[in-house]
């Protein structure tokens, strides 16, 4: 990888290798508690000897391989990614809870994108605050899946799950209800796992960007109003 020769054992993939011996490959839809999907496409790297751009999050390691992690395509293909993220995110970062731990807002600093070349492309959803403890803005959601995958792998409930197809699809619950009238347990596991500001614990609502989080253990205890689980 880049250039130094790396080892790793049968069955990891080409980010597991890379993360093992400290070489940087960026990610979004990835959480080394969830299964891979990449489904985001921003760990894609090069592989020199077939010349194919592939996501290392996904991408089982097989001798001999020549992985670049920062060529020029690799970088392209990066910023193209990310900007098409941000054609259909809004521009509310100075008022997002969220603040400076989004991970899309670091991921295009790290790019170096400020303008955008594609033209925007808004998606519109109603704010969900009817649930006492979650609030719900899928005008944020970049689609990454990781509430999903959190609810269904670690917590074992099926509360939401991908709805519609194309542009209209994304993250919802059972007949597109509201949360409160689904089966959610509020354990505040997605508001956890999402990387932007489309999940929030409502009661940190309109109080600033905070400086730190704690980690809750997995006891389930109660933090700002919701049950949080260790992440």
């Amino acid at each position: 990888i880049n250039s130094s020769e790396v080892s790793g054992s049968e069955g990891m993939t080409i980010l597991d290798v890379a993360q093992k011996n400290d070489i940087p490959i960026p990610t979004l839809c990835h959480h080394p508690r969830l299964t891979p999907s990449g489904v985001c496409r921003v760990c894609m790297v090069e592989d020199e000897k077939t010349g194919r751009l592939v996501a290392s999050c996904v991408t089982p390691i097989a001798q001999g391989m020549v992985i670049k992690t920062d060529s020029p395509r690799v970088i392209e293909a990066r910023k193209a990614l990310v900007e098409l993220m941000l054609v259909t995110h809004p521009d509310s970062c100075v008022v997002c809870d969220k603040g400076n731990r989004c991970e899309l807002r670091k991921l295009a600093s790290e790019l170096g994108i400020s303008r955008l070349k594609f033209r925007r492309m808004r998606r519109f959803h109603l704010l969900d605050d009817a649930n006492p403890f979650i609030e719900r803005d899928l005008t944020k959601c970049v689609l990454c899946g990781r509430c999903v995958k959190a609810c269904q792998e670690i917590q074992g409930e099926t509360a939401i799950d991908f709805a519609y197809r194309g542009f209209d699809i994304k993250p919802s619950t059972f007949q597109d209800k509201g949360l409160h009238e689904s089966n959610c347990t509020f354990c505040g596991l997605c508001v956890s796992f999402c990387p932007v500001g489309a999940l929030s614990e409502k009661s940190a609502r309109s109080r600033g960007k905070e400086a730190s989080r704690a980690r809750a253990v997995s006891t389930n205890r109660v933090v700002g109003g919701i049950s949080i689980i260790s992440v």
